[in-house]
């Protein structure tokens, strides 16, 4: 039953983070930008499941005493470490760090510029 409980937070974590590679990272104008759902849908969401879905494919693996040793196990902690890395990330651009493309989608990237363009302007011209 427990490995059932894992492969569904797996499945649910994994399915979570492809939605936002392919639907929130590529939409052009987003309604929910500058709301209260933007910090779980660009920061929150994309950088914390990643650490989830390892974490869960680790338990799944320690609970099925499957063979292969340090074929499987050692890569998998390995990618553990570098998903852990992604919350600081997540965290960074929650509290409002400009972040460049890679880390943030490019219509976010752009947005921001734009949106500093007008406040310069605004603020220059008074």
């Amino acid at each position: 039953m427990k490995i059932l409980l894992w492969a569904l937070i797996f499945v649910v974590t994994a399915a979570i983070f492809t939605f936002y590679m392919f639907h929130v990272r590529y939409q052009e104008n987003a309604e929910w930008y500058d709301d209260y759902r933007e910090i779980p849908n660009l920061w929150i969401l994309p950088y914390c499941t990643p650490v989830f879905s390892v974490g869960a494919l680790q338990i799944i693996y320690d609970e099925l005493g499957v063979p292969g040793g340090a074929f499987v196990a050692e890569p998998l902690r390995i990618l553990g470490i570098i998903t852990v890395f992604m919350i600081p990330i997540g965290i960074l651009g929650g509290v409002g760090v400009p972040l460049p493309w890679p880390l943030a989608p490019r219509w976010v990237v752009e947005r921001r510029k734009k949106d500093r363009a007008a406040r310069k302007r605004t603020t220059s011209g008074a």
